[in-house]
C-alpha cells in the first residue's frame, strides 16, 4: 500500500473494528498512522475522563437535599415512600383484575320466556264471550234484555 489509512479505516482502527488484511499490513509497518490512531484513542480517553469527572454525585446532591428539610418532613417522607409502593402495587393488581374480569365476562342475557299454553288462551277467550253481562250493549239498544235474543236475531 503506498497511501496511508483512509479516514474510514483509521476510525475503525481507532474504535477497535475489524480493517482489511492489507489495511491492518500498512498499520503495522506505518508509525504516522500508528501515530494518529494512538493520538486519536488518547483524545477520546481523556474526553472520556472529563466528561465522567464533570458528572454530578447524583447520591451526594440528593443527601444534601435530604439534610437542609425538617426532619419531621424527611421522616414523613421516608415513612410514605415506605408503603407507597406496596398500596400502588396493589391497586394494579386490583385495577388488572377488574379488567380482566370485565373483558371476559359473558353480557348475553337471555329474556325470560313466557311459555303459555294455547289451549289456556282459547278458554280464557271462550269464557269471556260466552259471558253476557259485557258492559256496553246497553248503550246500543238500551231496552235490550236479552243479549241472546240480539245475537240471533241480528237485530242492530
Amino acid at each position: 500500500m503506498t497511501t496511508h489509512l483512509n479516514p474510514d479505516q483509521i476510525d475503525a482502527a481507532i474504535a477497535g473494528l475489524e480493517i482489511d488484511a492489507e489495511g491492518r499490513k500498512h498499520l503495522a509497518g506505518c508509525a504516522q498512522c500508528r501515530t494518529e490512531v494512538a493520538e486519536f484513542g488518547r483524545l477520546i480517553e481523556s474526553r472520556r475522563g472529563e466528561l465522567a469527572a464533570d458528572e454530578p454525585d447524583w447520591a451526594l446532591q440528593a443527601e444534601e437535599i435530604m439534610d437542609r428539610l425538617p426532619i419531621e418532613a424527611a421522616a414523613s417522607r421516608r415513612a410514605r415512600s415506605r408503603w407507597r409502593r406496596p398500596v400502588l402495587a396493589v391497586a394494579a393488581t386490583v385495577i388488572i383484575a377488574v379488567g380482566i374480569g370485565v373483558l371476559r365476562w359473558d353480557r348475553t342475557v337471555e329474556p325470560p320466556v313466557a311459555e303459555v299454553a294455547v289451549d289456556e288462551i282459547l278458554a280464557e277467550m271462550d269464557e269471556l264471550l260466552s259471558d253476557d253481562t259485557i258492559p256496553g250493549f246497553e248503550i246500543i239498544d238500551p231496552e235490550t234484555d236479552d243479549l241472546e235474543s240480539y245475537f240471533e236475531n241480528g237485530a242492530s
